[in-house]
């Protein structure tokens, strides 16, 4: 039996530009968890699940951006998040995420 795609994925939020990148071993498991967790108003990253109670659930995008073995899963969040610059404290951000990736 296959394994389940692994790799990075991107939330968009198309009102305002912001991006979360992050990782999974599971890609397609991982998004109806966040998708579940924005709609049941319990998403651990609060500014991202306050922008989306403002526009009432719509106006979000999925993506993967990359496919890749569970062993790179690190490193290429940490390059996607840099790339996007989604870490919130670096200058110029333009995302939700809380650390700059890698954290598994």
């Amino acid at each position: 039996m296959p394994l389940p795609p692994s790799g990075i994925y991107k939330i968009t939020n198309l009102k305002n530009g912001k991006v979360y990148v992050g990782q999974s071993e599971n890609i397609f498991v991982r998004q109806k968890q966040h998708w579940g967790a924005l709609k049941h108003n319990s998403h651990t990253n609060k500014d991202m699940q306050r922008d989306y109670n403002h526009q009432k659930g719509r106006g979000f995008r999925w993506d993967v951006i990359e496919f890749c073995s569970i062993k790179k899963l690190n490193e290429r969040e940490k390059y996607w998040i840099a790339h996007y610059r989604t870490y919130i404290n670096d200058p110029g951000n333009c995302g939700y995420n809380v650390t700059r990736g890698g954290d598994g």
